[in-house]
């Protein structure tokens, strides 16, 4: 994608994410009919390069089955001795595209910086598959990963979640679920980059009404994190996050409210961008967050006791 094609998808992501709900229209109009939403899907689609520059010891390509339905799976492994620690990344882009293609390039990134296998996963996207449908997707899949751990090579006592944009939101709102739930997923920690965490908020408000079928689902427990009241037994967390973010509020607000409830909790903001997720998931430009995603990353699996 050239430099000028790349410009105009981080202004409508941007777009997307910022205009408040006074001046929704034209946002709306963004993702308004079939063949919108399948263009966008195609812009992302394109962000991620044509060849990569970073080679794993293994990429391997699967499919699962759960409760009837088939999830797309794609481990990237630095190498190293078994049991890893793995880290379920979940991609984001509007809950309405983005792949195991789009994001391979941050895959393999945090992968090989992060010394850690990363499992991807291809959720069902919205408006064709609206709420809960991403998210017990996810939340289907961490269970999935424990279960089989063997098999994948994992350490289940070394499993985490993160994820950007949109994934954050399904990744954060999967930890809620972990949390609430008898035998979920321990994990080890949550990372959130660039995370939209209120579903009835006045930005992505295009998105929003095409993942949530009403305004109870958005503002429900896994619909909207930032208003869980108690947060006491979720995961360390850590928040990559924009200077000027549009959602750099909620960011803010859910790491007090995690400090608050006693979570071990750490942040950075990116200097100078914005909601930098076309960045992010095509691996150029300045890496900052990148970086400070890998060395969280690794932090927390082999410098903790």
């Amino acid at each position: 994608m050239n430099a000028m094609k790349r410009s105009i998808l981080f202004l409508l992501l941007g777009l997307a994410c910022a205009w408040p709900a006074a001046r929704v229209h034209a946002q709306s109009d963004w993702l308004s009919t079939p063949e919108n939403i399948e263009a966008f899907r195609q812009q992302v689609e394109a962000m991620n390069p044509a060849a990569s520059s970073i080679e794993l010891e293994r990429i391997e390509s699967r499919s699962i089955s759960i409760d009837g339905r088939d999830i797309d799976i794609r481990i990237y492994d630095p190498g190293g001795d078994t049991p890893r620690p793995a880290l379920l990344y979940v991609h984001g882009a509007c809950w309405v595209a983005g792949s195991l293609d789009s994001h391979d390039e941050v895959s393999r990134y945090l992968a090989r910086n992060g010394n850690a296998l990363v499992i991807a996963l291809d959720y069902r996207l919205a408006p064709e598959h609206r709420f809960p449908a991403a998210h017990d997707d996810v939340f289907d899949t961490a269970v999935w990963i424990r279960d089989h751990a063997d098999d994948l090579g994992v350490d289940p006592e070394r499993l985490a979640i993160g994820g950007e944009s949109a994934g954050a939101h399904l990744a954060a709102a999967t930890a809620l679920r972990a949390m609430d739930t008898d035998g979920g997923p321990d994990f080890a920690f949550l990372l959130l980059v660039y995370a939209a965490l209120d579903g009835d908020g006045s930005s992505w408000s295009a998105c929003k009404r095409l993942y949530f079928e009403n305004a109870v689902d958005a503002r429900s427990r896994y619909g909207s994190p930032v208003w869980v009241e108690d947060l006491s037994g979720m995961p360390p967390t850590f928040s990559i996050y924009g200077e000027h973010e549009p959602v750099r509020a909620e960011q803010e607000l859910f790491i007090r409210k995690l400090r608050e409830d006693g979570v071990a909790v750490g942040s950075f903001m990116n200097p100078g961008v914005g909601h930098d997720v076309g960045l992010w998931l095509s691996v150029s430009g300045d890496l900052v967050a990148h970086e400070a995603a890998a060395g969280y990353i690794r932090s927390e699996f082999f410098d903790r006791p």
